[in-house]
């Protein structure tokens, strides 16, 4: 029969819901009342672009941007505690801080303690899981800046510098400043890539992956790092080392920054090399309603990487012969492997 009483899963629920609630009030009085407390003897600039390692590597200009338009302010970001190591370090960030979910987020785009606020999210992309609360923009709404547009526009920074009424005359080259860090045991020469990105539509197949390994490995005489998250590639060779979910973004960050040459897909990891000015191939396709966007700015833009378009289909799509005639394009052969 069943029971007049909530299941024990029902209120478990709504204890997690509740708590999610009273730990999103705290986080956002405290933030709130010690921005209010600091900005009595000096304004303060809030940025608030938790989410997610892609967008906020490309995004670092616009500190240098902002800290030109806010000369005497102290400058906070607000993200996520998984990418707080890519921008402690900042020179021109006084203080990292670390959203404790999306719900606070939403309180604080409607009433912040900031002397400016910059909202660096787009509409309809993030929602608090309990409440369905959508982080909204009010900024974004303004200028017609949305998920169905942006690459239309220009880059990702050419977004974001709209989103912070400033002009965005020229590319610029994104920069991460890491700190010290522990050496790694790595090979001597090796590449990077990266497969898997936070949309499966711009992901290449992975038998694709395993082919162009193997014969890189072979004709160029280096090891190859695969780097990520979750889900590595089902590979073994003695020169392929699979680092996913085995660094911190900040260690594999540091293993990008040394590589020799990246290959990639539109994800976070792309970025970081970009920002280190990294050799590299990668591969895009038609993305939602995009094609031949650009997502650089800086050097990939300008040509550091071969960024290949395929015109006929998602990256998914990509022929491997295709791959392997721009990879040898970009870096040839040596000619002692030729030999």
């Amino acid at each position: 029969m069943a029971s007049i009483y909530m299941s024990r899963s029902l209120w478990e629920y709504k204890f997690r819901k509740l708590s999610y609630w009273f730990s999103a009030c705290i986080s956002y009085i405290q933030l709130y009342v010690s921005m209010r407390i600091g900005s009595i003897s000096k304004p303060v600039v809030g940025i608030l672009l938790a989410e997610h390692l892609g967008d906020i590597v490309a995004a670092e200009p616009i500190i240098a941007a902002l800290r030109n338009k806010h000369p005497n302010a102290r400058i906070v970001w607000i993200v996520k505690d998984l990418y707080k190591g890519l921008l402690e370090n900042h020179p021109y960030i006084d203080q990292v801080i670390i959203e404790n979910s999306v719900l606070a987020s939403t309180w604080l785009s409607k009433l912040s303690p900031f002397t400016h606020f910059y909202n660096l999210h787009m509409n309809e992309l993030r929602f608090d899981p309990y409440f369905k609360r959508s982080l909204f923009n009010d900024q974004a709404e303004k200028i017609g800046l949305n998920k169905y547009n942006y690459y239309k526009r220009g880059n990702l920074l050419k977004g974001i510098f709209d989103l912070c009424d400033i002009p965005y005359l020229e590319s610029k080259q994104p920069k991460l400043y890491l700190g010290e860090q522990k050496a790694l045991d790595l090979p001597a020469k090796y590449w990077v890539i990266h497969r898997k990105s936070n949309g499966a539509d711009r992901e290449w197949q992975d038998q694709h992956w395993i082919a162009l390994i193997t014969q890189a490995i072979e004709n160029y005489n280096i090891s190859i790092i695969e780097v990520g998250a979750s889900d590595g590639l089902a590979f073994n060779h003695p020169k392929f080392i699979s680092m996913v979910g085995k660094t911190s973004v900040v260690e594999m960050a540091n293993i990008i920054s040394t590589t020799l040459f990246f290959i990639g897909i539109d994800s976070g990891p792309a970025h970081i090399a970009n920002a280190f000015e990294i050799p590299g191939l990668i591969l895009l396709g038609e993305f939602k309603n995009f094609k031949n966007h650009m997502p650089y700015s800086g050097a990939y833009e300008q040509g550091r990487a071969s960024i290949y378009h395929y015109p006929n289909g998602s990256s998914a799509e990509i022929p491997l012969d295709i791959v392997w005639q721009q990879l040898i394009k970009t870096i040839p052969i040596p000619s002692t492997q030729l030999a």
